[in-house]
């Protein structure tokens, strides 16, 4: 049987095709430490609390829109260019203009998504303690003494920081949180913390963690 030859240039076409997922690798993990970069980024002092977060997600968005132009050269115009308006939409509102984008037809008393998604993190930190075998009083009052950050999720001034732990934390298990999705998102866990049996150590250091990123949410 004839030998059959190899195709002219299929040793050039592999090694591009092994080149493709390499580069998309490292555009990936660069664009990730971009993030995290503005993410951890320090505030301008310039700004308020509420513009230095605008600032941050807009600079969140941008990079974002960077990022699919380069994975997708020409393919993604469109997609590019609707990401990035809304970085500019948020732009607006740091520098004093009003985007019909975030006008609402009327006022609404109920909180932000976005802090009841801290809360979650810190009912998640309080089902942890208490599963490590803290009463709930316990658990509350050493997560208000050592995440004193989290006051600035309550709703009211007056309000001390550890009745208001214990209150987000049984709204989820009640679920009278305005954000179903969230309400889910905190019982499927709470079912799957429960069935994980694990030690005491180990549902405190997980309560740490939940109350380290609610912390990081609310300052952010």
């Amino acid at each position: 049987m004839a030998k059959r030859e190899p195709k002219r240039g299929g040793g050039i076409l592999s090694a591009e095709i092994e080149e493709a997922p390499r580069e998309l690798m490292r555009v990936t993990s660069e664009h990730v430490e971009r993030l995290l970069f503005i993410m951890n980024d320090k505030d301008d002092p310039k700004l308020s609390a509420i513009d230095n977060k605008r600032r941050r997600y807009a600079n969140i968005l941008w990079q974002m829109a960077i990022y699919l132009e380069k994975i997708g050269h020409d393919k993604l115009p469109e997609l590019v260019t609707y990401v990035a308006s809304l970085g500019v939409a948020l732009e607006e509102l740091i520098r004093g203009g009003n985007d019909p984008l975030f006008v609402t037809k009327r006022g609404s008393k109920r909180d932000p998504m976005r802090t009841w998604g801290a809360r979650l993190q810190a009912a998640r930190g309080l089902e942890c303690f208490i599963l490590s075998g803290l009463t709930r009083d316990k658990a509350a009052s050493d997560a208000a003494k050592n995440y004193k950050a989290l006051a600035s999720l309550k709703r009211g001034t007056n309000r001390d920081l550890k009745g208001s732990l214990l209150s987000w934390y049984d709204r989820f298990i009640e679920g009278r949180v305005p954000v179903p999705e969230l309400v889910k998102s905190f019982q499927t866990k709470r079912r799957d913390l429960k069935a994980a049996n694990l030690s005491p150590q180990e549902y405190r250091r997980r309560g740490k963690q939940n109350f380290a990123k609610a912390v990081k949410s609310a300052i952010r």
